[in-house]
């Protein structure tokens, strides 16, 4: 069987290798506790308290899910939101820094940081967990020992399975994929780079590697997409790490008039049709929503003494790990975006900032 023919059998098989959803549960968006995704109860605040955010931009949906989560869930929960601010960019860390200053003087109880990089938070966190502020990371990790938990996702494991997609679609055939890494300084992206990279080699599929750097916007997949596929025609795949590469991707292989499909990470709303077309074959999902929510509640539970249930431990801090889905055409149709993975179009941030 040839490596096209077999992509046209890649839903079915795609759609198995999930990380943590059958297609069954997309059914109970109206149940109460599936909003956690199952991974804690729902409580309230016996004592109402103060959490700030800032988050690394509001560029793509994953981000505005969390903020949106946190928002919503402090809501029902009885806790107060003193604010969510914005770095802007990867990269920008003296802007959140700050930021996470003026939270302190805010007089938050809860700071939640979605890092702008990985390294140099070390000296702003520890002050904040001097001045009595319960610290929390949102999303990605960041590299410090003074957080108390974490909210994130496996990001190896994002990686390991779009390039299990990739691996099932070659079959005993050949296969080349490119890929685009994303910025530098970006622990999640090298995280999936790395573990797709590794899969798709450990299966015969022949990697070429993009550069690192640049942006995570839809222009730098065009660019970085069209370069790549013009040097390598005969490549299948195109992998990226998050979505709005990955529509760049998708935008790049057909002005080259390229044929390689495109397997990526993230939602949003404008990428639902290139994956029920096929265009992206494979798409996972970051329930930035969930995240959000558990934000919430881990932290009212830290706070008052309660069980904290599936925290994973083992690195610098521990971690609520979220369930991922690997999103195919065969069930790009029933997967829950609205409840898990994208903020409704009528809510807005800026009442919060």
């Amino acid at each position: 069987m040839t490596l096209r023919r077999s992509l046209k059998r890649l839903a079915t098989a795609a759609s198995a290798a999930v990380l943590g959803l059958s297609l069954g549960t997309a059914h109970l968006a109206a149940e109460e506790f599936d909003r956690l995704r199952d991974l804690v109860e729902p409580v309230t605040a016996a004592k109402p308290f103060k959490i700030g955010v800032t988050l690394v931009h509001l560029q793509d949906d994953f981000w505005k899910g969390i903020a949106y989560g946190i928002a919503d869930e402090a809501e029902k929960a009885g806790v107060e939101v003193v604010q969510i601010s914005v770095a802007g960019a990867y990269g920008n860390v003296r802007e959140q820094f700050a930021q996470l200053e003026t939270l302190k003087t805010l007089g938050v109880d809860v700071a939640v940081v979605g890092a702008a990089a990985f390294d140099g938070y070390n000296p702003i966190l520890r002050s904040l967990k001097d001045a009595g502020i319960m610290v929390v990371a949102a999303g990605i990790p960041v590299n410090s020992e003074h957080v108390d938990f974490g909210v994130t996702q496996d990001d190896s494991a994002i990686g390991v399975s779009l390039a299990e997609v990739v691996c099932s679609a070659k079959g005993d055939g050949d296969a080349l994929a490119v890929t685009i890494p994303g910025p530098a300084g970006a622990e999640w992206a090298r995280l999936r780079h790395v573990g797709f990279v590794e899969t798709a080699k450990g299966c015969g599929v022949s990697v070429v590697e993009g550069t690192v750097g640049g942006s995570i916007g839809l222009e730098h997949g065009v660019s970085q997409g069209s370069d790549l596929l013009l040097k390598n025609p005969d490549a299948d795949f195109v992998f990226t790490p998050v979505i709005p590469l990955g529509m760049g991707a998708v935008q790049a292989a057909r002005q080259v008039g390229s044929e390689a499909k495109v397997v990526s990470s993230a939602l949003v709303r404008e990428a639902i049709p290139m994956i029920e077309d096929g265009r992206l074959v494979a798409v996972v999902s970051e329930p930035g929503i969930v995240m959000g929510r558990l934000i919430v509640q881990y932290a009212i539970r830290k706070l008052e003494g309660q069980e904290m249930p599936n925290l994973v431990t083992g690195g610098l801090y521990p971690n609520v790990i979220v369930p991922n889905t690997l999103i195919t055409p065969e069930n790009a149709q029933t997967y829950p975006y609205d409840l898990w993975e994208i903020p409704p179009k009528s809510w807005s941030i800026e009442a919060l900032q």
